[in-house]
């Protein structure tokens, strides 16, 4: 696994280099931990990592996703899908985008009509479904 970290960061840098207070992919883990993470929740993408790396041995950096792109497709994409999953999921990033999380929609009591609040279809909901034939 040293080995496939060491040959990521420099590509994860030049797709995702530090800008202003946003950190490097390097920076932000995503060679190390995060690329742990990332494999953790979807551990299809290691084998085409393992691919792209073994494809690219040797390569100078700035050449590998292009080189991918056109030899190998899905390795280019397990390649891109783990440097972005894995620079989004590391919380100082998400703090520093102010992205808190998927978090649950908050339905008030006023938000729903009227005639729903009043509770004027509770008659039509303990009746249940009646259904009429065409001609009756």
């Amino acid at each position: 696994m040293k080995e496939l970290k060491d040959w990521l960061g420099p590509i994860a840098d030049l797709l995702i280099p530090a800008e202003g207070e946003m950190p490097s992919a390097t920076a932000a883990g995503v060679a190390d931990a995060q690329l742990e993470q990332v494999l953790g929740a979807r551990p299809d993408l290691e084998r085409h990592l393992r691919r792209a790396h073994a494809l690219t041995r040797g390569i100078p950096p700035e050449q590998v996703p292009d080189l991918l792109a056109d030899l190998d497709p899905a390795a280019y994409d397990a390649l891109t899908e783990t440097v972005a999953g894995g620079y989004y999921a590391n919380p100082d990033v998400r703090a520093l985008l102010g992205y808190t999380g998927q978090v649950p929609v908050q339905v008030r009591v006023q938000d729903y009509p009227e005639y729903i609040a009043e509770g004027l279809l509770e008659r039509v909901v303990e009746r249940g479904p009646v259904y009429r034939g065409i001609g009756e």
